[in-house]
């Protein structure tokens, strides 16, 4: 039964195939009408078959190569983003490397400047991982559309940046462990100078605090004046100058080490201070003897007990008279029974005196040096015989210059 209906089926298949092939492609004529005639131009079924596959034809070759188009500009499109990143990636790495060479010649400039000859590991370390990524970068530009980029290439390109950073943390370190020694060592130096310079003022006798206290308030004074004003003196001699100031900001060292700044800031007034103050010996002579103290004493005229403002000093004939710091004449004399005086004015409220002199070597208004010869030793005013009459004042006050002579001892023996 199976072999009689086959056939069947296949003749029905074949009709159903012929009837709308037919229908389809069925005889058709073109109609040409013109003014007196009409022509039909029939169409074979075979042409109408022809035309109907050049048609397929063109449509799915147009269908083709739209696809084709669409897809190229994508290809392209990728590879433009690729492109761009490439050139992203490849100026970051420049501006990497930028500071890569930066800090190798920092390095470079502090070994030369220790001058230990030692070859420089940083500048290989750098110059092997630049050739590195620059042969990555150039690989990945030359593989651009090829294939995409292995990530061993990337390793490649990141593993300088790492070494760098790897470097730069452990010298960063390094630094800061120096810096944190260096910074101990000076605090111990300043407070240990610090104290040194308080025992020399206060083997002088005066409040300690107080002069410390006038010496930064006219520091600080004198600072102010000099940044509104400038320094005016001994402008005939130094020429004509001006302009705005401006100063060097020590606010780090502030913000960062408070109270190192301020030890720093105390040690300066109290050098300052120190040497100012009249701490060295009056006479040019190792000849010479202590003939009266200061403080009270028998009066060697009326024989009654008196207070004797200074220390006499009696040197052989003719000894010069030296100023024991750097100061200004503020007088020069006859003073009573002083005799022929000078009076020094060395700052911050210390003056010094010296009486009874048979010659005055400068004159008023002019400045003098620690050691430079200022009188010779007399016997004029009132006086049994030639010797130097030698006062330390504070703010006009008499002080025991015998205390600021040690003092001015102990001082030579720290340095």
């Amino acid at each position: 039964m199976a072999k009689q209906k086959m056939p069947k089926a296949k003749s029905n298949l074949r009709k159903w195939f012929d009837a709308g092939f037919g229908r389809l492609f069925c005889k058709r004529s073109i109609i040409i009408i013109s003014e007196h005639k009409t022509m039909h131009l029939p169409i074979a079924m075979g042409a109408q078959v022809l035309c109907m596959l050049a048609a397929l034809i063109v449509v799915g070759w147009a269908s083709y190569s739209s696809g084709s188009y669409m897809a190229a500009t994508q290809v392209l499109h990728e590879k433009d983003k690729k492109i761009a990143s490439a050139s992203e990636e490849n100026q970051r790495f420049a501006a990497e490397f930028g500071l890569l060479k930066r800090d190798l010649a920092t390095l470079a400039q502090e070994e030369q400047k220790a001058g230990n000859g030692k070859p420089n590991e940083y500048a290989k370390m750098v110059a092997d991982s630049y050739a590195k990524a620059n042969a990555a970068q150039a690989k990945v530009v030359a593989d651009l559309g090829a294939a995409p980029v292995p990530k061993n290439d990337a390793n490649a390109k990141y593993s300088a940046v790492f070494q760098r950073i790897d470097y730069l943390e452990a010298k960063v370190k390094n630094l800061q462990e120096e810096h944190d020694q260096m910074v101990t060592d000076i605090k111990e130096t300043t407070g240990g100078k610090i104290a040194e310079l308080e025992r020399v003022i206060t083997a002088t006798g005066v409040n300690k605090d107080a002069v410390v206290q006038q010496a930064q308030l006219e520091q600080t004074q004198d600072e102010q004046r000099r940044e509104k004003y400038g320094r005016i003196e001994h402008l005939a001699n130094d020429g004509a100058r001006g302009g705005p100031y401006e100063p060097v900001h020590t606010s780090m060292l502030k913000e960062k080490e408070p109270e190192l700044y301020f030890d720093i800031k105390r040690l300066m007034v109290l050098n300052d201070l120190v040497s100012t103050m009249p701490l060295s010996f009056p006479l040019d002579s190792d000849e010479f003897r202590v003939t009266s103290g200061f403080g009270h004493r028998i009066d060697p005229f009326r024989g009654k007990l008196a207070f004797h403002s200074g220390v006499d000093l009696a040197g052989p004939e003719g000894t010069k008279i030296l100023a024991p710091s750097d100061g200004k004449v503020i007088f020069t004399g006859w003073k009573s029974a002083y005799g022929n005086t000078i009076d020094v004015d060395h700052g911050h409220g210390f003056s010094s005196r010296y009486g009874h002199l048979s010659k005055v070597l400068v004159r008023e208004g002019e400045t003098v040096k620690r050691g430079q010869i200022i009188a010779i030793q007399g016997a004029t005013g009132r006086t049994t015989g030639s010797h130097l009459h030698y006062e330390v004042r504070y703010n006009d006050e008499p002080l025991n210059p015998g205390r600021f002579l040690k003092a001015g001892v102990d001082v030579r023996t720290l340095h």
